[in-house]
């Protein structure tokens, strides 16, 4: 069986937390391959840097680590990305090669409500283990609270210090003429600047 993490997101751009968090599900939960899967055209947003760029920033900022992978599941498909039909995918490509795959989706706390509201919730949470990363409750709260609301989640916490990096911090950052430097990869901060992304 290989236990395969998989991080899904527009990644605009992939920044410091979002690698502290893979390698944190990697080594505590004893992953195989953490998968990034930066989307194509997701459902919920709009105005995101062109596809190919996102795609080759997640590359830069992932290439000195051999248990980090990216996907361009998303990013060829055509239309609306969903992610129900990338765990699909990736189970499928397994089990052709007849290898048994468990997936393990690491998630922000911040998009549990999302999730929870989800009308294919069921079906989406019997393709994978969630895996969640807290950004403002402490662990052990975070799984008594989150549980009993989707008791039918193979739920995991991950123990990982608060940090309120996001993407949205760094694309106001840029824009403000800040400098993004240690928020992001050393790669994808030369990226930034070279094409001008978030001016």
């Amino acid at each position: 069986m290989k236990n395969l993490g998989i991080m899904g997101g527009a990644f605009n751009p992939i920044h410091s937390r979002h690698l502290m968090v893979a390698q944190a599900a990697c080594d505590q939960l004893a992953l195989n391959a953490i998968v990034f899967v930066p989307s194509g055209q997701p459902p919920h947003k709009k105005n995101l840097l062109d596809k190919e760029e996102r795609y080759a920033m997640v590359l830069a900022a992932i290439a000195d680590n051999p248990k980090f992978e990216a996907s361009r599941l998303e990013v060829d498909a055509p239309g609306t990305s969903w992610t129900i039909d990338t765990f699909k995918a990736i189970i499928a490509d397994y089990a052709a090669r007849k290898e048994a795959v468990k997936l393990h989706f690491i998630v922000g706390e911040d998009n549990l409500p999302v999730l929870r509201d989800y009308d294919r919730r069921s079906e989406f949470l019997s393709l994978c283990r969630l895996v969640v990363s807290p950004r403002a409750t402490a662990d052990k709260s975070l799984a008594r609270v989150w549980q009993p609301q989707m008791p039918e989640a193979d739920l995991a916490v991950l123990d990982c210090p608060a940090n309120e990096v996001s993407s949205t911090i760094i694309r106001d950052w840029v824009k403000a003429g800040r400098s993004v430097k240690y928020l992001v990869h050393d790669k994808v901060d030369e990226m930034i600047k070279a094409r001008g992304h978030y001016r």
